[in-house]
């Protein structure tokens, strides 16, 4: 019926299809619009960005055209006071250039951008700055001369030129002075910085994401704005960019693309102009980061995505709706047809039912509810105390004597009580002759389950009753505790009693015709056989401890006597064994053994085998030089899984890690269980390698912290354990037996503290220096003991505001006011509280101070409404009785529950996430509230997060300290409150101390506030 009822919903008719195509026809329709608009609008804003970046592209090519400019017009100036004094042949010596350098200085010092002024003839010879000098020929004379020859232009600008000795980087603007017969006469150089360049373009204002290059022809950088440090390519590097390349071989004066790799290279996307400058070998290039021009486009994306993601859901929905409907429909016409198929069926039934019970040697009686007979049924109607006809009707009172129908009435009691079937035994007279029947009475139930009557069958067990009582009184004295069997003189079994079944597991036809031998174990050889039956031969008996098996295949042990009987003639007719089992014996005795060496939960070795193991190896590693290791392992977590789930549920975890350990080692090592929650491996025979040594049990170690990242299943439960592990290493210098396993567990708690403070892995080598460390911490855990007694714990209280000055109430923190060493800070004393589980007195004392302090404000209408918030331990919610002794202290102190504000962490939640939402549901149903305390810092899963009883969640200081400045930060914030918002949950800032702070929090809808802003932590 299941199966034709899947087919039928798999056959989905055309009422289904249709709605389910227009929805996704409509779906594709509306992706398809929201495509075209995105491509559309990303179109838009590319022709956006492309102008601008032309149009910055255009403006600085002119500034740096402009800059040029000057320069050329300073140079005209200059070649024009020096092209009346250019040599000629009627020029008198006294006015020639190199004679009137004064004059020459004077000119130079009025010019704006040269930074040097050089003249030379055409031969390269420099007759200025100094006739004092000797006119020498230029080493950068030839890249001079290149461009004299190669430019028709009166001026010329040259490329970028490096300098081969200083290595400086420079601008030639080189200005040729005409004789009278046209010749070139005089050339005047002017040497300038690229900083000329660069400088023009000063005034330029760049907004985010934009950026300007100048290049020479030969691909050289000029220089660069905004100034990047530390960027790959600098001024007076060649680029090797091929898109530039192919822009200055094309000869066109403009260029727009998308590129990826900009000039300098810097691995983002952009929009690149390139332009060339007017009259000068060098282009110019502006390119814009395509992150930040697309900003309001991918924006808008978001904006788009996430509404056509609404309208799929809001669609889905009702088309969801309108499918069940028809699903409704559906079902209802299938019930209909198997109904009138189940009365076909039954009707079928009832005939079979006829034939079954007409079939049915025995008589069968039908009562209802209330012990009338509806039916009866007898083979032999003699059986019957009337006729079938007169019975119907009657009630079993009117028809059983009075002593049987009160029995009847207890079974029937009983029946109808446990749905069980009850066999009663009674006695009939029946025709005149007492006959015995053996009833057995069933319940009956309707299709609704409810009881509708009893069927009881009737047998007649008369002549049952006297052959059961002549077999017992014949096997009376072959049964007795011992097991026997009785075989001929070949050995071929002819009887065994029910201590032989009892003990081999064989019932007697199974053995019957059979020899002994199915019995052997083959723990024993021939010879063994062959000396018992010699025995058996010489003296007519033997007894000794043999091993054979059940029929299950178990092995067990006997204590078996074999005696031969003789016939008169004195040959052996049969052989009688008699035997009793020893096996509990001998388990007993193997168990004293294991009790005194193994541990009998794990059924690994004990502390006593591992110190026997150790003092072994220790000696072997002195006479062969040889190494060995030593690990101790701390499995976390234990205490509290036996306090939420009972020691038999932490003794399955203790076998199922025993377990995973034991897969781990190889069988040549000891692994041991040394306490509750710690177990030790010793790594024997690592060589004579300290170093190899060290690795082997590195590795050993690390194979353990992995089989354990995962959770372990126990009776289809999930429970994850940590661990730590501590190693030592046992060689001939460190072989003092009795200190190596202390020195694993110093190693053991260095790698827990390690793995805390600095987040290191859980593993640790022997250090001498822990010494120190921990014979304090047991100081400061003895200390802390007795801090409670004394009065030294005190509470701080630091206010919660809501904007813009309103208190709210407090958050109660806890304080250690030392003796000796004055306040000490709840980073140090709270672990270890954890650890020694003294957090569950303290967080007991601290919650009903919180709740007298609550109590006692009630009297006074200004702090009536104030709130407290409590910090709550994982270890207290780990505890049986927190809910209810937190209903204690709210019942004894008088408190308002609702201004009881327990705070928890996310990692609280990570622990058998169900349990502890069981129980904040009932603190949650008593009043208390709950604030989610350092959200964003560990795990929470958002589905699981929605189910919570929360109130508040409390934003970590961590993210508020940076909340203004770094970006990161202040969207983890907004998400936070937004998260906040969306599942109805007051939200709380921790650690405010600005008023910055507090203003950009009220303006991103965070209206409550904590930290040294309003008040530091003070008692009250």
């Amino acid at each position: 019926m299941t199966e034709q009822k899947n087919k039928t919903r798999l056959n989905l008719p055309l009422a289904y299809r249709l709605p389910i195509a227009l929805y996704i026809l409509a779906l594709l329709g509306l992706v398809a619009s929201a495509g075209y608009v995105a491509q559309s609008t990303y179109r838009q804003a590319s022709e956006t960005v492309t102008n601008r970046s032309a149009a910055n592209a255009d403006l600085a090519a002119e500034m740096v055209a402009n800059r040029l400019l000057s320069t050329r017009n300073e140079l005209r100036t200059f070649a024009g006071f020096v092209q009346p004094l250019v040599r000629q042949p009627n020029t008198p010596g006294a006015t020639r250039p190199e004679n009137i350098e004064s004059h020459l200085d004077k000119r130079v010092s009025t010019l704006g951008f040269v930074s040097e002024l050089l003249a030379a003839d055409p031969a390269g010879n420099f007759f200025y700055p100094s006739m004092a000098e000797k006119v020498t020929r230029a080493p950068d004379w030839p890249f001079i001369a290149k461009y004299l020859s190669d430019n028709p232009n009166r001026e010329v600008v040259t490329p970028l030129y490096t300098d081969p000795v200083t290595g400086e980087i420079e601008i030639w603007m080189l200005s040729k002075l005409h004789s009278d017969t046209s010749d070139v006469a005089t050339v005047i150089v002017a040497r300038q910085p690229p900083d000329v360049l660069s400088g023009s373009l000063e005034r330029l204002s760049l907004s985010t994401g934009q950026s300007i290059a100048i290049l020479d022809e030969s691909m050289m950088l000029v220089a660069r704005l905004p100034v990047v440090a530390g960027a790959a390519v600098s001024p007076g590097q060649i680029l090797t960019d091929s898109l530039a390349r192919r822009f200055i071989d094309s000869g066109s004066d403009s260029y727009q693309v998308i590129v990826e790799g900009p000039i300098p290279n810097d691995g983002e996307a952009r929009f690149y102009a390139f332009k060339r400058v007017l009259g000068a070998p060098y282009i110019v290039v502006v390119g814009e980061k395509t992150s930040v021009a697309l900003q309001d486009w991918h924006q808008s994306l978001w904006v788009g995505a996430t509404g056509i993601l609404l309208v799929a859901i809001i669609g889905l929905f009702f088309l969801r709706q309108f499918c069940r409907r028809l699903t409704v429909e559906n079902e209802l016409l299938h019930e209909n047809r198997q109904r009138r198929s189940s009365q076909q069926n039954a009707q079928a039934n009832e005939s079979r039912l006829q034939a079954l019970v007409n079939s049915i040697p025995d008589s069968t009686f039908v009562f209802d509810e209330h012990g009338r007979f509806t039916f009866a049924h007898a083979q032999d109607k003699g059986q019957l105390l009337m006729p079938v006809e007169k019975l119907l009707g009657l009630h079993y009172n009117e028809v059983l004597p009075p002593e049987l129908a009160a029995r009847f009435d207890g079974i029937k009691t009983d029946v109808e009580k446990s749905q069980k079937m009850q066999n009663i035994e009674y006695q009939l007279f029946v025709n005149g002759e007492a006959r015995d029947y053996e009833a057995r009475v069933n319940a009956l139930t309707d299709l609704e389950g409810q009881h509708s009557g009893f069927l009881t069958l009737v047998r007649d067990i008369t002549e049952d009753k006297v052959l059961e009582a002549e077999l017992r009184i014949a096997s009376t004295a072959f049964e007795t505790h011992l097991g026997i069997i009785i075989t001929d003189e070949n050995s071929i079994i002819l009887r065994a009693n029910k201590a032989f079944s009892r003990i081999t597991g064989y019932a007697e036809q199974d053995v019957l015709g059979k020899t002994p031998n199915v019995l052997q174990s083959g723990l024993q050889d021939a010879a063994f056989y062959h000396y018992l039956w010699a025995r058996v031969q010489e003296s007519g008996s033997w007894e000794g401890e043999i091993w054979n098996l059940r029929k299950d295949g178990e092995a067990y042990a006997e204590w078996l006597t074999i005696t031969a009987i003789c016939g008169k003639s004195g040959v052996v007719q049969n052989y009688v064994g008699t035997f009793h089992d020893i096996t509990k014996r001998k388990k007993a005795e193997r168990n004293a053994h294991r009790l005194a060496f193994y541990d009998s939960l794990t059924e690994l070795a004990n502390k006593t085998l591992l110190e026997e193991k150790i003092s072994g190896v220790c000696n072997a590693d002195i006479r062969h030089n040889a190494h060995a290791a030593l690990l101790h392992v701390d499995v976390e977590q234990l205490r509290a899984v036996n306090d939420a789930r009972g020691y038999g549920f932490g003794d399955l975890v203790l076998k199922s890690i025993a377990q995973q350990l034991a897969g781990i080692v190889r069988e040549s090592d000891t692994l041991a269980r040394i306490g509750g929650d710690e177990f030790a491996i010793l790594l024997s025979s690592l060589g004579s390698s300290q170093d190899v040594a060290a690795r082997s049990a590195e590795n050993v170690a690390d194979k353990i912290l992995d089989a354990f990242a995962l959770p372990i299943k126990v009776l289809e439960h999930k429970i994850q354990v940590s661990v730590s592990i501590g190693i030592t290493l046992i060689n001939e210098r460190t072989a003092v037996c009795d200190q190596q396993l202390q020195r694993a567990e110093q190693a053991t708690q260095q790698a827990k503290e390690r793995a805390k403070l600095r987040g290191e892995r859980r593993i640790s080598f022997f250090d001498s220096e822990i010494q120190a460390q921990v014979v304090q911490h047991v100081l400061l855990e003895e200390e802390l003991r007795n801090a409670l007694a004394e009065n030294q714990l005190v509470l701080y209280y630091q206010p919660q505001i809501r904007k813009p000055n309103q208190l709210l109430g407090y958050e109660v923190l806890l304080r250690w006011r030392h003796p000796e060493r004055g306040i000490v800070s709840p980073a140090v004393f709270i672990p270890i509280a954890e650890q020694s589980r003294l957090i569950l007195p303290i967080g007991r004392w601290v919650i009903e101070q919180a709740c007298e302090k609550l109590a006692a404000w009630q009297s006074e209408p200004t702090t009536s409404e104030l709130s407290l918030a409590v910090n709550v331990s994982i270890i207290q919610f780990q505890s049986n009785s927190f809910v209810e002794q937190v209903g204690q202290i709210l019942e004894k102190t008088g408190a308002p529950p609702r201004l009881l504000k327990l705070e928890v962490t996310e990692s609280l939640l990570m622990n058998d996430p169900e349990r502890i939402t069981e129980m904040m549901n009932r603190l949650r149903s008593m009043g208390v509230r709950f604030s989610l305390d350092d959200f964003g810092t560990g795990y929470s899963s958002m589905s699981y997060l929605n189910q919570l009883p929360l109130d508040q969640i409390k934003i970590d200081q961590s993210f508020i300290n940076e909340v203004t400045s770094n970006l990161a930060n202040s969207a983890i914030v907004e998400s936070i409150i937004g998260l906040a918002k969306g599942l109805n949950l007051e939200v709380i800032a921790e650690g405010v101390e600005t008023e910055e702070q507090r203003d950009w929090l009220a303006n991103h809808g965070c209206q409550n506030f904590q930290g040294y802003l309003f008040g530091r932590p003070e008692e009250i």
